[in-house]
This record gives C-alpha cells, structure tokens and sequence, in this order.
C-alpha cells in the first residue's frame, strides 16, 4: 500500500529528513505534542481563519474524519465539479502526495489556492518575502515551500485548472474599524476548533472590516518550484519532493547528514521518565549513527549545550562536538576586564563542562562595581503579555502588544521583601495597556530606587506602549510617556532618542557579565538560573527551607506555609515545578515546549495560552478565577525568583 507524503511530513522532512523517520516510527518520543486547541489559543489563528472565511462566504467545509485522506479528496472533488464554488479545507491527493488548503475559490477553470497564516504582512515592506539580495527571506521559506507544495499537488490533481497560490495574513499597515473585533469571534467550548467557531459579526462588519489582507504570490511559488529558489543548500523544491517521498515510502532511517540547528533544535528527544515506558531517542541514534556517539556521550555536555555559539555547523561537519575534541582556538577568545567577554564565557563552559566542575564562576571585582551602583530599594518587575491576532479596539492594529499582567517585589536595604503590588486585567476584550502602565507607574514611582527586569522583554514592551500612547486620546499621555522614558532605553526602531533617568538593570546581562552556573547548561533563561542558584547558595538553602510565614516574606498569592527549597536526589527541585498547572494535564514545562514549536516562543508561552483562554473561551467562573490564581502565582514567582538571583549575587560579594 503507497504511503502518502502530507503536507506537514513534507515541512518536518524539509528541516531534517530524519526527523520524517522518527515522526513515523511512534517508537521514538516526539517533545512537540499537535494539540490544534492549544495552537489556535496560542497563535490566534482561528480567528484569522474565520476572519478570512468570512471574506470567502458561503462556502463548504470538507468534512471527512482526520486521516481519511481518500475520502477528503473525493468530497473536495465533488465540490470542484461545480462551474463556481468556494470550499474550506479543501484536500488534494495523489498517488503518493496529500495536501489540504485553507480557502480554495473555484471560478470555471480557474482555481486559487488561499492559506491563512497566522502571521503579520507589511505591504509596504518591499523585501518582505524576498530579500535586497534576491533570495528568500529565511523566516518567509517554510511558508513559501508550504505553499509550493500546496499548488504542486493540486496541478497534479487537476492538471487541466489554472491554479494561482496566494497568502492571506493579518495586515499590520491597516486599522480595525470594528469595536470589539477581538469578541466577535470565539473558540467553541465543545467541537471543531475550526469549523464551529462562533462569529459574532454582523454582515455588514465582515463585509467591510478588512485587517486581512490576501497576497498573490504565484509568481515566487513557480519560481520556487522550477529550482530558482532552494530550501537550504542542496533542498530545491523538486529534488527535496522526490527525496523524502522516497524516505517516506521506504520507512527505513536515511541516515541524512546531522545539521547542527536542526539537531540542536531536534524534538525527538526521551528523558528517563520517557524511556522507562518504552520510548526511543531519535537525537540519540543520529548522534549515536553519524558521530559515533557512545552512552557516556550523552550523559556529558556537548557542543549543543554551548550558549550562543555560532561556530556548531562548522564543528558539526568536523565531526567534534564532544567538549573533550575542542581547543581555546575554536573560541578566539576577547578578554574583558573584571567580565565575561561572550568568549571567554562559552570557554568557561567547555573548561567547567570537561573538568565536571559544578561550582559557579564569579568574576567578583566587577559584579561588586556593577551592584555599587543600585540605588536602595530594589524593584524587580516581570510581564505576561501577549500579541493579539485580531484588535481589541477600533482603531488598533493586528498583532499589537498587549501588557496584561505584571509582578513587582521590592527589596528595603534591611533585607525586608515584599510582593508589594501586582496588576492583571483578564476581561475579555479589555485593552489594558493604558491601564497596566498606570498601575505600573503609581508602583515605582514612590522612590527612586533601581528598577531591575529580566532580559529586555519588559524595555520592549514599554517602548511599544509608549508608541502607542502617542496616537491615543489618553488625558495623561504625556506623563506616562515621560514615566516610561524615564526607565526605559530607545529601541532599535525608535523614532526619537532620550537618555532614561532611572534606567531599568537587566539582571539577565548582570548573569551574563558576571556569573556562570554549569547547572545552567549554557541557558540564561530565569528558569534555568534560578535552580542552579539554589544548588549553588548556602544562605538561599537556609532561608527559603522556611515556610514564607517565617521568614519576613510578603506573598500575595502564597499562604504563609509555602516552602520554596526542596530536595530531590540531593539537587534542588526548581520552585516553577511546585506551580499548579495552568491547563488540566499540561504542566508548566511540557506546555512551554508544545507552544514553543508552533510560535517560537520559550518562556511565556503558558501564561500567554491561558490569558487567550480567558480571552476567548466561555467557561465557567469557578475555572476562569482558577486560571486567574495560577496566572497570579506564576508572575509572583517570577519576580521572586529575581529576588533570589540578586540575594545570590549579594552572597558572593561580600
């Protein structure tokens, strides 16, 4: 029986052709789950979807169960009998080759080929999708080739239709002239999360809303199928097409040659808990097949672990990833003085990683300069935000930022620390930045004490709140204008340049300055640090092995019984993992690593999955004031952990 080759196996082949094995064999443990309702939630593309269906009215839905290629592609062929026809999901197959199609608008003969992309399109942006050095722009290709293959198998199909290829996406250039657009259209609590969404909008709205924008794009499909653009090297769309579907059919491991960020991004990965049940590795046997890679390998840091290396493909093709193949002349090492110069950071790693050295590397001196220059009392702020498909308001723009919760601990030069206040606006269809930033001002500005954030999420976000403020109606813009410019930076984008009075202090660029935890594995995430801190910190030990109650720890969300130090196997047990899950059965850390693969997002990805949620899913209120608790919780911690790092750093320096 011919095994057929479907759209998505053609992209996951098209970032390795091995990973196509593994996807096929279900022995091997994939790390990226397909749950379409998380997706939908996290992208906001079902409301794009439906947005672009209401462009398109009228048509039919292919209805036939998941899988049954077969029967999808005779319902969609009866369909296209008609002279003229719209048809949502459309399916196109093949003898070997599958296929399915957002929109298909048939007109006679003539048919187009519509896929809505949860994705932002400027229109005045000329290098959008091809670059000012004539090739694909790298973030457009899995798109385009997406798109490739969509038209390749339905000219197959339907040799005798005139077949064009468009993308429709949200157009950022364009303004909602809907209030309440982000309402009128809502997840189902039961049913297809595609096909049952509920639209609220009047004929009318639809008819004339148009923050969707469809773009024609046969001309780059065609040139991309006649070999004028590849994949990466050696991947034009023919040869790639006829390579995997052989993979495919064949079902055999092709042994295609490791590529280091395919590899290193590589989902089909087991931990213990996973083998224990049966689960395979394909990281593992690439690794094991093509570097010779033995059990002692993977228990030992590796090239992969590396932070922020650009050096990997080049030591990938060398076949030395081991730590124990590399020398100080692979790190062409700039020295710093009294800091970690990028370098000299990643050869620290390699040293501690070789030496199976788990103690902390402090460059003292300049962290006691660098903290010599805070200000008392300490502020430390975190966000959850999120990047709306559809506006909230009239007016407002596709994918604008939306600052809808934020934490803030503060440190007294006593050692007394606070939760002293939080924010968070979950009313469904509330645009809260205005009112976030108003909040967040009345919380800092009773002092001038130094603001700390973790990375530069928090100055961005600022600074697009601040844009916004300028085209708005609000009575105090100006204040708050004048408020976030007083703690942020300009941004690379920014159209006018200002010099902050209080600059924020990214304790993240502190970390990576100064200090260096091989517990971290080469991560600078928060949610790496915190425990390698833990293990590392005889007085955080000491202090948090208290419950909160009796150690002079203000908690909004925690009772006073919290203990945030636990042991396990003699390492500290990360405080992230004693949260309630946000999702029945989707703890912190798996959520994170599903969303991760569909938006490309790291940490956030759950409190921006449940804040969608709250936004545009009915439930009942017990379980809307129960996501809203874990929110809360989540944020505090956030900001605690922050405290933690900064009470680490103090112990070290004096």
């Amino acid at each position: 029986m011919t095994k057929v080759l479907s759209k998505s196996r053609y992209k996951l082949g098209l970032e390795c052709a091995n990973k196509l094995f593994f996807h096929s064999d279900k022995s091997f443990k994939n790390q990226q789950t397909d749950n379409s309702f998380l997706a939908s939630l996290a992208e906001g593309g079902f409301q794009v979807e439906a947005l672009a269906r209401l462009k398109y009215p009228q048509g039919f839905f292919v209805k036939a169960n998941p899988g049954d290629y077969q029967a999808a592609a005779r319902e969609s062929k009866l369909l296209f009998d008609r002279h003229k026809v719209v048809v949502y999901e459309a399916a196109f197959l093949t003898n070997d080759l599958y296929a399915m199609t957002d929109i298909v608008v048939k007109n006679g003969n003539d048919i187009k080929l519509i896929e809505v992309k949860a994705k932002s399109y400027d229109p005045n942006d000329p290098h959008c999708f091809i670059g000012k050095r004539g090739g694909l722009v790298s973030s457009w290709k899995p798109y385009l080739f997406d798109l490739a293959f969509q038209k390749e198998v339905a000219q197959r199909a339907f040799p005798h239709f005139n077949i064009t290829a468009c993308l429709l996406m949200a157009d950022k250039s364009k303004t909602a002239i809907t209030e309440g657009l982000n309402q009128k259209i809502r997840l189902p609590t039961k049913g297809d999360v595609r096909q049952d969404v509920q639209v609220l909008l009047t004929e009318e709205e639809a008819a004339n809303e148009d923050v969707v924008i469809e773009v024609n794009l046969d001309d780059i499909i065609e040139d991309i199928r006649n070999g004028k653009y590849e994949f990466d090297e050696g991947h034009s769309f023919k040869s790639s097409l006829l390579y995997l579907s052989d993979v495919y059919q064949k079902g055999e491991y092709p042994n295609h040659p490791a590529e280091y960020s395919a590899c290193k991004k590589c989902q089909f990965k087991a931990n213990v808990e996973d083998k224990l049940v049966g689960f395979s590795s394909g990281f593992e046997h690439c690794m094991r097949s093509q570097l010779e890679w033995t059990d002692q390998d993977f228990d030992m840091d590796s090239v992969f672990d590396i932070w922020n290396f650009r050096t990997g493909s080049k030591l990938m093709a060398e076949k030395r990833m081991r730590l124990s193949e590399l020398t100080i002349e692979d790190f062409k090492i700039k020295e710093e003085p009294d800091r970690l110069s990028a370098s000299e950071r990643r050869w620290v790693q390699v040293e501690k990683g070789l030496d199976n050295d788990l103690s902390p590397y402090v460059e003292k001196e300049g962290l006691k300069a660098e903290m010599s220059k805070w200000i008392f009392p300490y502020h430390f702020i975190d966000f959850e935000t999120s990047a709306v498909a559809l506006p909230f308001n009239k007016g407002r723009r596709p994918y604008e930022q939306v600052a809808f919760q934020f934490s803030h601990h503060i440190c007294h030069a006593d050692g007394r620390i606070l939760h002293k206040s939080e924010y968070i606006c979950a009313e469904p269809g509330v645009f809260p930045n205005f009112h976030f930033v108003r909040a967040l001002k009345k919380s800092l500005d009773q002092d001038q004490g130094s603001v700390f954030r973790f990375a530069s999420h928090e100055n961005s976000i600022l600074n697009a709140i601040a844009v916004q403020l300028v085209g708005s109606d609000e009575p105090d813009k100006q204040d708050l204008i004048d408020f976030i410019r007083s703690i942020c930076t300009p941004t690379s984008n920014s159209e006018e340049i200002w010099t902050p009075t209080r600059p924020m202090v990214d304790l993240r660029d502190v970390v990576v300055d100064f200090y260096y935890h091989p517990l971290t594995k080469g991560s600078n995430s928060i949610k790496a640090v915190l425990p390698a801190v833990l293990n590392a910190s005889p007085f955080l030990k000491n202090k948090y092995s208290a419950p909160v109650g009796d150690i002079n720890l203000s908690s909004l969300n925690f009772d006073d019984h919290q203990i945030w130090f636990h042991l396990k196997n003699g390492m500290a047990v990360n405080p992230y993992k004693l949260l309630p899950a946000l999702f029945d059965g989707w703890d912190d850390e798996t959520l994170e690593t599903t969303i991760s693969g569909m938006v490309g997002i790291a940490d956030g990805g759950a409190a921006l999955t449940a804040y969608s949620k709250l936004q545009f899913v009915d439930m009942p209120d017990h379980e809307r004031e129960t996501i809203i608790n874990g929110l809360l919780k989540y944020c505090e911690l956030d900001t605690l952990a922050m405290v933690m790092i900064y009470e680490h750093l103090k112990e070290i320096t004096q």
